[in-house]
């Protein structure tokens, strides 16, 4: 073979080499995430089970298998979910304002004091118990039931003829007692203001982990893509490097036989030169994309750290119809942000019935009703009298009392009440405001993604355009210079537009697949279109989350 034979098979190689080395890396077929296991996230902590990497001296991973990896082990959604589960517990910190109180106590005591009189006791001693209820009801209600006894002693000195001492008595009594608001304090949204608010707390915080779940399956497959891209560059980059040395092998041969000057080969050695930097460049951005995928994994040992993940999918053009106003419709529905945004306004409103209701005066109505006993020993009966008799009073209602009444204040002027009203108002129509912004730039998302995503659909066609372009360029440069019509100068110049022009493709594709990942998650629907499923949420989100329309 001689030297133009092999001149002329060198593009045509180079050539066949590069369209072997793009086809796998867009190959049309459907994403391995299309037909994948579905995966499992529940919210609670400590129910996502950490998952290890695979074995070997590589680890191979698909985009589902990265994905799963990720939800699992993810120390962000760790902090998303213990940030939920300590919302549950501020539920039932507000609701144990209506948890019922009961005490119970027990005293003794003993006097002494100098008398006067013999009729006086010079000594005195007391027991007594009590025993009670009581709470709050959601109405605002107080209420209270109570039960107490007391044993006194107070002896005399007296020794008149026929004088009856009396002497211990047992006393006891029931009390019931209701005290209800008719106006500030009354009604159940005033009085569980902060169980609601709390409950809307807890449900912010689940949709704030569907939002974690949402951005880490995004950043993953962002990652995933970046490391798949600096493969096929590095890839390029040698094959740049081949081309640049075969260059230089028949550069030298021309020079050998004469058909060249010297000083040609000059620019050759710079050509590769050039390559080796391109490829250490190269394999520093593999580098980087090793480390940006192993922290969203959550790598920790230092043995996983040293071994390289290799992506095994390939890249696929998602064949879905872009339509930019059935993904606004579906962002506005079933986007977190939107969600937290709705939770908002409802607890600015609950805040403001609350805030309201203190600007009224205060009007409680009052309501007690006892009943009381007694019993005693006297010097006649020394047996047969202690407490039961005093229970058994009560018991038969012998000796009731009762009291009614009405309660009412009011604050002179209460600024304090007007003005935190006036600022619940305030906060209320700042959510309002904020749900509307939201929106506005939800659509601008959506509409910014859709266009994204159509850019890079046209940039992938160009780019493979111009690569072939490059190609053919090459190729026409070669047959010149072959013919002395140009020198290796030029050929270097179009071999860097080459070059330049399959790292512009590889780009192009990269930033496709990570503009469709954007729009899935612009318009709502990552999660299903990944296969993940989130499980443990509250009932009132079951149906909305990780849901959204297939614009």
């Amino acid at each position: 073979m001689n030297i133009d034979d092999r001149e002329r098979r060198f593009p045509r190689r180079a050539a066949a080499a590069a369209l072997l080395a793009l086809t796998p890396f867009w190959n049309g077929s459907a994403l391995a995430t299309d037909a994948g296991s579905r995966v499992v996230v529940p919210i609670g902590s400590g129910q996502r089970q950490a998952q290890p990497l695979p074995e070997g001296d590589r680890i191979e991973l698909t985009l589902a298998q990265a994905i799963e990896l990720a939800l699992r082990n993810a120390l962000d959604l760790d902090v998303a979910s213990l940030s939920y589960q300590r919302s549950g517990f501020g539920i039932e910190t507000a609701s144990g304002i209506f948890d019922p109180n009961v005490t119970a106590s027990a005293s003794a005591s003993s006097r002494e004091t100098p008398t006067t009189s013999s009729f006086q006791a010079p000594a005195s001693t007391s027991q007594r118990f009590d025993f009670g209820i009581g709470g709050l009801t959601e109405l605002g209600t107080e209420y209270s039931l109570g039960f107490g006894g007391t044993r006194s002693d107070s002896p005399t000195r007296t020794t008149i003829p026929g004088y009856v001492e009396i002497n211990p008595t047992f006393s006891a009594g029931l009390t019931a007692s209701v005290n209800q608001p008719l106006l500030r304090g009354f009604g159940r949204d005033v009085n569980t203001r902060l169980v609601v608010q709390s409950r809307l707390l807890q449900d912010s915080s689940a949709w704030d982990f569907v939002a974690s779940v949402q951005t880490a399956v995004q950043l993953v497959e962002n990652a995933y893509w970046d490391l798949v891209y600096a493969n096929a560059n590095l890839d390029s980059k040698k094959e740049a490097l081949d081309r640049a040395n075969d260059f230089n092998r028949i550069t030298k041969i021309k020079i050998d036989v004469g058909a060249l000057a010297p000083i040609e080969i000059v620019q050759t050695e710079v050509t590769i030169a050039q390559r080796e930097q391109e490829i250490i460049l190269a394999e520093g951005q593999i580098g980087d994309a090793q480390d940006r995928l192993k922290r969203l994994l959550n790598v920790t040992d230092l043995s996983t750290w040293n071994r390289p993940i290799v992506p095994t999918d390939k890249p696929a053009e998602e064949k879905i119809e872009i339509d930019v106003e059935a993904g606004i419709r579906s962002a506005l529905e079933v986007r977190p942000e939107v969600k937290q945004a709705l939770v908002n306004i409802e607890s600015r409103k609950v805040s403001l019935v609350y805030n309201r209701n203190e600007l009224k005066p205060r009007l409680d109505a009052r309501g007690t009703y006892g009943l009381a006993g007694v019993g005693y020993n006297n010097d006649l009966v020394k047996e047969g009298s202690s407490y039961s008799d005093a229970f058994s009073q009560i018991g038969s209602w012998d000796y009731p009392n009762w009291s009614i009444g009405l309660n009412f204040s009011v604050p002179l002027r209460n600024r304090t009440a007007k003005a935190n009203a006036a600022i619940a108002a305030t906060d209320l129509e700042l959510a309002v405001t904020n749900l509307a912004l939201l929106k506005q730039n939800l659509a601008l998302e959506v509409r910014t993604a859709a266009r994204n995503v159509d850019t890079a659909r046209r940039s992938v066609a160009a780019a493979k355009k111009a690569r072939e372009l490059a190609d053919r360029n090459l190729d026409a440069e070669r047959k010149k210079f072959d013919n002395g019509m140009t020198t290796s100068f030029t050929v270097a110049q179009v071999q860097n537009d080459l070059t330049t022009a399959r790292s512009n493709e590889l780009l192009a594709i990269a930033g496709y697949l990570k503009s469709m990942v954007a729009w899935h998650k612009a318009v709502g629907d990552l999660l299903p279109t990944k296969n993940v499923e989130l499980a443990g949420l509250p009932v009132s989100m079951e149906k909305t989350a990780g849901e959204g329309s297939r614009p």
